[in-house]
């Protein structure tokens, strides 16, 4: 506990309020019981008692840091109004039933007074049990105040006024940093003298310095993102987990896929090893914190094989692991005095001039030199102080006693911007203390959640616009910070915590507020009331099952910090039918991202009091009827739940619903029953379908955000209809769809201009999409620069239009889609617009044109037009010839597809010179389905370029340059091309070759390339290596029909060889003379028979994973004598195996065996599978198409298996579950029917042998 630091009250202050307001004399709650006098006494009594505790609650806040009894009684007054809090909310539930129940009956208007008569359905039992409870509660809370005078708590009286702030845009900014900016870019920018390949360089100080603002400043400097070819930024903190590392790593670089997601850290290591491998990276690992130098060693051995003048920035707050990583570290000093008053009076004189207010500005260089340099304390009290404009108040904050009081790494200043903060605001930001650190939250979810657990103070307008006010003026306190978005497209904000205030927020919270991962014991879990867990793939039960007790519990919150992908979880049915209805106390439960399919009907039968309900990415098709129970829900989300068709018919039951998201719910139509809907304030996502709805509907609908889509636009009849949609005044829509039917047709192009005119959208608005628009031009308002707000716009199958608005005025449009707009022919001066100063597109980093038949000319404006252009995409556009030069001076990826005239550039020297170069920043070329390309001059393309794809250019041909080709690509790749016969001369890392089918008989490997991919080349015969050899690590054959030779003294030539498969290749006979190479780790063959026959040795030491698809005699496989060093083992399509062959394989940690033993009955049979108890190691076994099995026995496995896998075993009819090893943890099973009414959860014969198992996955759903 922290000295100075009022912590934990805030909740309390929080339920208090919710208290109070639900015993006021008029509500329903009180007349509900009006007939029973003795119970309003009791609710009358127990008010007093509470406004007799609250009124001391502040003084045992201040109390509570310096008294160890105060703090006792406020955690013991914590559980108590907790209770009561319970108590009266079921009671409030009661209340709202029954005034529902009333509406259903008809009642006219549904008053206090038919509430009351409606409790004749409550029996005498019912108010027995009432009064009891309620007698239980005012004892408790008895105690507790007779408690107050022996501990000395004074009456205190705190204002409800909250200071008006501004909601400053918080810039991050570096003062007195610019020595260290320099001297980092110089150490990065310069070559190591003796040749090291990578350096390390630390950057070392206390918490609040600046460290990662520093890296930051450096990492997106422009001299730095020229000089690497790779760079990564990942942030570490505690623990240190090194598979999150390095799938954090693999996922910036832009090389983990959903394959990888249940690979082991061996595996992901040797990918990212891989990834970097011949690379000059930059990567920076931030907040680092472990010093345990073999940990250190393992992840630095990642990055030893990058190429020369590699480094990697650390930044830490522990001297000890600046010195373990590296001898060249920066030490971050305290910021100067001069630097830490201009940092202070930016932040704190944002609204006035300090030489206005000279004594404000003499104490603020006081309170300056009190926060010792740190950018961190400096910024948070200047935006604390930035709405005080007396001196006295910033008089108190340079007098106060915390800068003299310990403050364990909580720095004062913190200590005081959170003590300075209301009350509403102390609660709200405690909460926050469920975020892990460095977790990028988003402000919306925020809100909802403060809203949920009451922390918002209701006023006269919408809730939510309250709370955003709340976010804003934390955030102007520097408490939070915004930070990009990774995802790409994605506008909304996120933010997060510096570690610091992090630490703060979990201070203040008491303990109330914590994530799973980091309580400690039982008993802080018990404290607990808003709880957050990290997202996993074992389908949470383990994990989850500590739950159960919680029965206080107000928030659960599953955390997925990936923001780049949609990643997608399991939910064991346990978790949703054993944990969740246990924890009756829920106002916020969030099951977003978990493949749900269908939710049990009692679990909201259970958790009555949920007000937030996030089932958002969801799988489900209809929400259960109980749902409909939840009369406090006051927030529902329904985005991104692709199979929902529909919502239940009695939703208008929900009367307190404020917010519904049902966007991007492709199968679900709105329903027309949503407008009985009440208290709705907010809808977003809406689908109006104009037919079964009228624009009168849209134009009534006041409550709508986000997205809106307007479908069916041809049934609107003319502008005055139109009109009625009152588009214009929808200043919460930030994302307006309007869709035409394709099939229809236009009677007056006027009349259609008119009313797109009419849907003009608020000058809010971010993104547009117009789809199917059936007039001959558009309207002014689609080019109007008042748009500034504008970021997306997309056009599409506007086939009658032949000319495009001025969109190049659009100020600050990021991407613009134009796509299937027949009728155009040209693009003119007229899309660029006439500007006076600013540059046409001045913004614009995203462009895209597709299926535009007859578009012939692109006229260019040669005026620095699209001065921020990264990517560009032209496809099917068959007539369009590209003569006249783009300069295009930000370009990183240009894709051509469908388009032979523009091809014809390619096939011009000089025409392609005159194209390429003012792209001076290119790194991405792809080519398709242009048949014109004949020839790709390699030699005059820009060196920037990386990637290059090239597909369905039939008749392209590839020459051998005039001497050594200077370009190195990244990545290269050639599909369908059948002219060429000849890649050796190309130089890339990775070279992809698909359906080339010219390919010479004798395949030479390139001697750069580290991997390389022959698919469908059905020509190629053998595989020859330089005398030179090759970096070759990987190599992949696929479908080579004729190829009979892999490429001699492979030992020899191909040292590096890492990864070798086969596939489809039924003329290869054998491994050259000599074998594989030695350092083969991985190798896969399938559908090799010859090559697979006759063989006995494998003469690999260092084989680590084996893939074979056997197709040989049944006797072969016997004398196979396999490494021992396998640890990977797949087989498949067996006739016959035998336990035998496995003998050796002492270090085998996964077996899938997969083929057709019809033979086999059980895994018991003499010479079958008879023992597996000898694989030590054994950690998964995976058995795949075993038609005639019928029995597993637990003696056929080992005690160290961990994970079962069965899969399509039809008459697989008993599995001995009562031996299964105690490490077992996952069993799935699949398409084995005769064992799954045996499965089945707590009615299954073997469901009490199974249910402890954590992970159980039966037919794909996770139980």
């Amino acid at each position: 506990m922290e000295i100075g630091l009022a912590v934990g009250g805030a909740f309390l202050s929080s339920a208090l309020n919710v208290l109070f307001d639900r015993l006021s004399p008029h509500g329903d709650l009180l007349n509900m019981f009006h007939k029973h006098t003795d119970d309003v006494q009791l609710f009358e009594k127990l008010g007093d008692i509470l406004l007799g505790l609250q009124i001391v609650l502040s003084d045992a806040e201040n109390k509570q840091a310096s008294n160890q009894f105060v703090s006792q009684w406020l955690n013991k007054l914590q559980t108590a109004v907790d209770g009561a809090e319970n108590l009266i909310e079921q009671l409030n539930y009661e209340a709202l039933r029954l005034k529902v129940e009333g509406q259903l009956q008809n009642l006219t208007e549904t008053s206090n007074q038919q509430v009351s008569d409606l409790n004749l359905c409550l029996s005498d039992d019912f108010f027995l049990d009432i009064k009891k409870k309620l007698e239980d509660t005012i004892k408790k809370l008895e105690v507790l105040e007779k408690q107050i005078g022996r501990l000395g708590l004074k009456e205190h009286f705190v204002s409800t006024k909250q200071e008006t702030r501004t909601s400053v845009d918080v810039k991050s900014d570096i003062f007195g940093r610019q020595s260290e900016i320099e001297d980092l870019i110089n150490r990065l920018l310069s070559e190591d003298a003796s040749g090291k390949k990578l350096t390390v360089v630390p950057i070392v100080g206390m918490g609040g310095l600046g460290k990662t603002a520093l890296a930051k400043a450096v990492y997106h400097d422009e001299r730095v993102k020229n000089h690497f070819g790779l760079k990564a930024w990942y942030c570490v903190s505690e623990p240190y987990d090194a598979l999150r590392i390095t799938k954090g790593l693999l996922q910036e670089i832009g090389s983990f896929d959903s394959k990888d997601v249940h690979n082991n850290l061996n595996q992901l290591q040797a990918k990212l090893k891989e990834s970097l491998k011949g690379k000059k990276f930059l990567i920076v690992l931030d907040d680092v914190w472990n010093d345990n130098y073999n940990e250190w060693d393992d992840l630095r051995n990642l990055f030893v094989q990058g190429d020369t003048g590699s480094k990697i920035i650390v930044t830490t707050r522990k001297e000890r692991v600046a010195l373990m990583m590296g001898n060249e570290q920066i030490s971050m000093d305290k910021l100067s005095t001069e630097a830490s008053w201009s940092l202070f009076k930016r932040h704190a004189f944002e609204n006035m001039d300090p030489m206005g207010h000279p004594e404000l500005e003499e104490v603020g260089k006081q309170i300056a030199a009190k926060c010792k340099g740190l950018p961190l304390a400096l910024k948070t009290l200047a935006g604390m102080l930035r709405s005080k404009s007396e001196v006295e108040e910033w008089k108190r904050i340079l007098r106060s006693e915390i800068w003299e009081l310990p403050h364990n790494d909580i720095l004062p200043a913190l200590m005081l911007s959170y003590n300075d903060l209301p009350a509403n605001l102390k609660r709200c930001f405690s909460y926050c203390a469920i975020f892990p650190k460095d977790y990028p939250f988003r402000k919306e979810q925020v809100i909802h959640l403060w809203i949920a657990n009451g922390l918002v103070t209701k006023g006269d307008g919408i809730i939510k616009d309250s709370g955003n006010q709340y976010f804003l003026e934390l955030r102007s306190r520097s408490l939070f910070e915004r930070v990009p978005n990774p995802a790409k497209r994605n506008i909304e904000e996120l933010f997060l915590m510096h570690d610091l205030v992090n630490d703060l927020a979990q201070i203040a919270s008491s303990k109330l507020c914590i994530r799973l991962e980091e309580s400690k014991g039982s008993h802080m879990l018990e404290e607990s009331r808003h709880l957050s867990y990290s997202m996993g793939y074992g389908g949470e039960f383990e994990k989850l099952t500590p739950l159960y007790k919680l029965e206080q519990l107000r928030t659960l919150l599953p955390i997925y910090i990936d923001f780049k992908t949609v990643g997608l979880f399991r939910l064991s049915k346990r978790v949703l039918h054993n944990i969740l209805p246990r924890l009756r106390s829920l106002r916020a439960l969030s099951l977003s991202r978990y493949m749900i399919k269908e939710l049990p009907n009692d679990l909201f039968i259970k958790l009555k009091l949920l007000r937030f309900l996030d089932l958002s990415l969801t799988w489900i098709k209809k929400l259960p009827d109980s749902v409909c129970g939840l009369y406090n829900l006051e927030t529902l989300l329904l985005s991104s739940c692709d199979y929902l068709e529909e919502l239940p018919l009695q939703i208008e039951k929900l009367i307190n619903l404020r917010h519904l998201d049902i966007s991007n719910t492709w199968r679900l139509k709105t329903p027309l029953h949503l407008s009985k809907l009440k208290s709705l304030q907010v809808l977003m996502g809406t689908k109006f379908f104009l037919g079964g709805l009228r624009m009168e509907d849209l134009g009534e609908a006041q409550n709508l955000y986000g997205s809106v889509s307007v479908v069916e636009l041809q049934n609107v009849v003319d502008r005055r209809e139109a009109v009625k949609a009152k588009m214009r005044e929808k200043n919460r829509v930030d994302k307006l769809s309007l869709e035409w039917s394709e099939s229809s047709s236009a009677d007056n192009s006027q009349t259609e201009r008119d009313i797109l005119d009419e849907l003009r959208p608020h000058k809010n608005i971010k993104e547009v999409e117009i789809t199917g628009y059936r007039g001959t031009n558009f309207p002014n308002w689609l080019a109007d620069p008042l748009f500034l707000k504008l970021e997306q716009l997309s056009i599409a199958n506007c086939k009658n239009c032949y000319s495009l608005p001025a969109l190049g005025k659009l100020p600050f449009l990021k991407f613009l889609s134009i796509r299937g707009m027949h009728g155009i022919t040209e693009v003119t001066g007229e899309f660029y617009g006439s500007w006076s100063s600013k540059k046409p597109f001045n913004s614009l980093v995203g462009l895209r044109f597709e299926d535009m038949p007859e578009w012939k000319q692109w006229h260019v404006l040669g005026n620095g037009e699209f001065p921020t252009l990264e990517n560009l995409s032209i496809r099917n556009c068959p007539e369009l010839s590209l003569e006249t030069p783009i300069q295009l001076s930000s370009l990183k990826s240009f894709e051509v597809s469908g388009c032979p005239k523009v091809g014809v550039v390619f096939d011009d020297a000089e025409l392609l010179r005159s194209q390429i170069e003012g792209m001076k920043q290119i790194e991405e070329l792809h080519i398709r389905d242009c048949n014109s390309v004949t020839s790709f001059p390699f030699s005059i393309l820009p060196t920037t370029l990386k990637r290059i794809g090239i597909s369905g250019c039939r008749k392209l041909k590839l020459d051998p340059p005039v001497g050594e080709m200077s370009m190195f690509l990244e990545r290269l790749s050639l599909k369908g091309c059948n002219c060429i016969d000849d890649t050796s001369h190309l130089r890339a890392r990775s070279l992809s070759v698909y359906k080339c089918h010219n390919l010479t008989r004798r395949f030479l490997i390139p001697t750069v390339t580290e991997t390389l991919n022959i698919w469908n080349c059905e020509n190629v015969e053998k595989l020859s290596v330089a005398c030179g050899g090759t970096q070759l690590t990987s190599l992949s054959i696929v479908g080579c029909k004729k190829l009979k030779w892999l490429p001699e003294r492979m030992q020899e030539l191909l040292p590096s060889l890492k990864d070798l498969e086969l596939s489809n290749c039924p003329e290869i006979e054998s491994f050259p003379e000599g074998g594989l190479p030695f350092n083969l780790q991985q190798l896969h063959i399938y559908n090799c028979k010859k090559l697979v026959n006759g063989r006995k040795e494998w003469r690999l030491p260092c084989l680590r994973e084996l893939s074979i698809y056997h197709d040989g005699n049944d006797e072969e496989i016997e004398h196979w004598e396999l490494p021992s060093s396998i640890k990977s083992l797949s087989i498949s399509n067996l006739k016959t195996l035998s336990s035998q062959v496995l003998k050796s394989l002492t270090s085998l940690q996964y077996l899938e065996i997969a083929g057709n033993l019809p033979q086999i009955q059980s895994m018991l049979e003499q010479g079958q599978f008879s023992s597996y108890l000898h694989l030590t190691s054994l950690q998964r076994l995976q058995i795949v198409d075993f038609p005639n099995l019928q029995l597993i026995s637990e003696s056929a496995l080992p005690s160290s298996l961990s994970q079962l896998d069965i899969n399509n075993c039809p008459n697989l009819q008993s599995l001995s579950v009562k031996g299964m090893p105690s490490s077992f943890s996952k069993l799935y099973i699949h398409n084995c029917p005769l064992l799954t009414s045996l499965l089945e959860v707590n009615k299954g014969e073997y469901w009490p042998e199974i249910a402890h198992i954590p992970t159980i996955q039966i037919n794909y759903e996770c139980l």
